[in-house]
């Protein structure tokens, strides 16, 4: 996943929650948490907007695991078998049990600690290397823009699931 800037990763982050947002802003309740309706899938949109919220904590926690000069507890999801669905079914059913409000609530936290986080870093702090051997993320920028990613587009995770967010809109017309 290619290098982005600090302000390329806040764009993109905030642009991805923007449009989440405004796509659902007009969706009942009832039709937000109505389960199996994005993707084919098992899935409410308020699944979907807490997926986005999970990842959004990964980068959260695996900053503070570099702070602390350990490898980021995520990178263990990277390198093994089944690695991002593994850790997708692993904690969404910590997230499916919860009210609207409160994964709403929880999405905002977790978005602007994540942004304020990513502004608080200085230029050397983002393009520092990883303090562990890796392939693939090899700095602090490149770590954080592929947990919050989507392929082919670092901080773009919540593009990665905009055309079923639209498609399930389109459906309740």
């Amino acid at each position: 996943m290619a290098d982005v800037g600090r302000d390329e990763a806040l764009r993109t982050l905030d642009e991805g929650q923007h449009r989440l947002d405004e796509l659902l802003s007009g969706v009942s309740q009832d039709d937000l948490e109505r389960p199996s309706t994005i993707g084919g899938g098992d899935w409410s949109a308020k699944d979907v907007v807490g997926h986005v919220a999970i990842w959004d904590e990964a980068a959260i926690d695996a900053l503070a695991d570099i702070r602390r000069g350990e490898v980021p507890r995520i990178e263990d999801y990277f390198r093994r078998q089944g690695g991002i669905d593994r850790y997708n079914a692993e904690i969404m059913p910590s997230i499916q049990p919860l009210s609207l409000e409160e994964v709403r609530a929880r999405t905002r936290a977790s978005h602007e600690t994540l942004l304020g986080q990513i502004r608080g870093l200085t230029d050397e702090e983002w393009t520092a290397p990883v303090p562990y051997k890796t392939e693939r993320r090899r700095t602090l920028g490149s770590l954080l823009g592929s947990i919050t990613g989507a392929p082919q587009r670092p901080f773009g995770h919540a593009f990665a699931h905009i055309p079923d967010v639209e498609a399930f809109v389109r459906s309740l017309r």
